[in-house]
């Protein structure tokens, strides 16, 4: 049976704690499940207008369909480009998790927003399910 995908939770807040540089940091998530049922969580900090870091990415397979899941992300420059920043596979099969650390992107002209696309076989089904948009203006802060 089919689910419906949902976006469960998706959040920015900002955090208590202040950079070495005395600016405040804004944290992100998103916990999004493709309309076939496996799972995508994310979790990153916006640090600037030009930075994103700390990122955490789960690819979890729940189908037990015998197609290995994956997450692309992207990020969109403050000129427009669209720049990959790569996919992260679970191959490991049903119920298993892949968890990655390597979350970060920086672009001197600034990153309008990160895309979080979910996907699973070989060449398969992709969906769009998360866009998370910089909270720092770039047309209002200071290089």
């Amino acid at each position: 049976m089919r689910r419906a995908g949902f976006v469960v939770a998706a959040a920015a807040t900002l955090t208590l704690g202040m950079t070495g540089t005395g600016r405040a940091v804004t944290n992100a998530s998103a916990d999004i499940t493709a309309s076939w049922g496996d799972r995508v969580r994310l979790a990153y900090t916006w640090t600037d207008r030009h930075t994103i870091r700390n990122g955490t990415l789960t690819v979890t397979d729940t189908t037990c369909d015998d197609r290995a899941v994956y997450a692309t992300l992207t990020i969109t420059t403050g000129d427009g480009r669209t720049v990959p920043l790569g996919d992260r596979h679970n191959t490991g099969g049903c119920g298993t998790s892949a968890e990655y650390h390597d979350i970060t992107a920086a672009d001197a002209g600034g990153i309008t927003r990160l895309t979080l696309t979910i996907c699973h076989g070989a060449g398969g089904t992709c969906e769009a399910r998360y866009v998370g948009a910089n909270p720092y203006r770039l047309d209002s802060l200071p290089s």
